[in-house]
């Protein structure tokens, strides 16, 4: 190869071949991208959702909202993710061929933002547990140092920042999260104590309004799915890794994290392990485990981000970084627990928006099948753009004006407004010859 190529290749690494399909021969084993997708899920953030839900509920109805919020999202990652993995794309570029090429900036800046914020609330609790993290000083010394160690290894992309970081983490997470609920059992009395406990706060929070935050906590992890999927050699790739994210390592940790709530009855997380006395390797492990859940959730937002603002991918990273920085900060000194259902009852009103209008997109307009080219990808999509802005409108007012706690928290409304202001290209759609084949051909490496 001429130094030339080799120079665009290198810029095209750097980038993550973040603005064009991915070559096939940049293709990822399945067990590499599970890796990097628990890392999202074994994380501390689970873990609090969890202890939530073993603050407000019995062990059965925590266990029940746990599942069923995790299959909710399951469900919208599969659909997110099979785009991705057949058109070989990032979540930003399957934006663009819905929303229009100027359009996608609304939904890819939202996503950027907020998962952004999933960063800063996520580090905020890792600085929390940290020795003398609620000290102003010291916590803020933490929330920048860790911020960025986090842009920096996001920004060395999937290959050596975030599979690498997951090989490490996942399994020591895992394992001091397990010595940790047996710790706790041995405290409450035994398991039967745990499952018969009253729970510290019954009675202030309802079952929908929790298992709506459940959704909402990973619906933007669901919709950045193409991000990570776009590597699979196989839609086999998307179901099993989808499995491994979230009815593993999500649902997972929320029930560690139910038995950690109604054994220890303690919303702090630093207290609870010190509680069960297994405060110093907790600590280690939440430290470890944020740099998977962190750099994975920046490198969405860097990818996102570039698409939004026109700026490097590394760029975007750095301000992502600065601005998870002030909110770590912020949720740190507010009380992190409660600032952090907070910020996950305020997603539910835009983000499920954006993966109901994509899978509407692309699986019943496009049939299956994504044309790039810039002639082919309108400007702005202003039916997408409609859809969007009506959606949120009808979310706030049944969040607000109903006190709505499931609705708006799903991707239907998205979808189905998507697919109203669409009825005549869904007519000629469906009159046209199915494309589904020529994007099973396409998802094929070149030989």
């Amino acid at each position: 190869t001429t130094p030339t190529t080799r120079a665009r290749r290198a810029a095209e690494a750097t980038e993550d071949f973040a603005a064009d399909r991915l070559p096939p021969d940049e293709r990822r084993s399945t067990l590499s991208i599970t890796l990097v997708r628990m890392g999202f899920t074994v994380s501390a953030t689970d873990l609090l959702y969890g202890m939530s839900l073993g603050l407000f509920f019995p062990f059965w109805t925590g266990l029940l909202i746990a599942v069923g919020s995790s299959l909710v999202v399951s469900a919208v990652s599969i659909l997110c993710g099979l785009i991705g993995q057949r058109e070989r794309i990032t979540t930003a570029l399957g934006l663009q061929a819905a929303f229009g090429r100027g359009g996608s900036r609304l939904p890819s800046l939202v996503i950027a933002l907020l998962s952004a914020g999933f960063v800063g609330y996520s580090t905020g609790i890792t600085a929390g547990v940290l020795p003398g993290g609620k000290d102003p000083w010291l916590g803020l010394l933490y929330c920048v140092v860790l911020s960025a160690m986090y842009t920096a290894l996001s920004i060395v992309g999937f290959g050596k920042g975030l599979t690498w970081v997951g090989r490490i983490s996942v399994p020591l997470m895992l394992v001091t999260v397990v010595i940790a609920v047996i710790a706790a059992i041995d405290h409450a009395g035994g398991i039967g104590a745990i499952v018969d406990a009253e729970p510290a706060r019954a009675g202030e929070a309802t079952a929908l309004a929790l298992f709506a935050l459940g959704v909402n906590k990973w619906m933007t992890g669901a919709t950045v799915t193409p991000d990570i999927t776009r590597f699979g050699k196989s839609k086999t790739t998307v179901y099993t890794t989808t499995i491994a994210e979230f009815m593993i390592g999500n649902f997972g940790f929320n029930l560690l994290g139910i038995m950690l709530g109604l054994g220890v009855r303690e919303g702090d997380m630093g207290a609870a392990f010190g509680a069960v006395g297994v405060g110093a390797l907790a600590t280690f492990a939440i430290f470890v485990q944020g740099f998977p859940h962190e750099v994975n959730n920046m490198y969405a937002a860097s990818l996102a981000g570039r698409t939004a603002i026109d700026l490097p991918r590394i760029a975007v990273n750095v301000i992502a970084g600065v601005l998870a920085c002030a909110l770590a900060y912020y949720g740190l000194t507010a009380g992190i627990l409660d600032a952090f259902l907070t910020y996950l009852n305020h997603l539910g009103y835009a983000i499920p928006l954006i993966p109901g209008i994509l899978i509407a997109d692309y699986f019943l307009l496009r049939r299956g099948r994504y044309d790039l080219s810039e002639a082919a990808t309108a400007a702005v999509n202003y039916r997408a753009v409609a859809a969007f802005f009506v959606g949120l409108g009808i979310n706030l007012v049944l969040g607000f004006g109903f006190d709505d706690d499931l609705w708006h928290a799903l991707p239907l409304t998205g979808a189905l407004l998507y697919v109203l202001f669409s009825l005549p290209q869904l007519r000629a759609a469906r009159r046209a010859p199915s494309r589904t084949g020529a994007a099973e051909q396409l998802s094929e490496p070149v030989r």
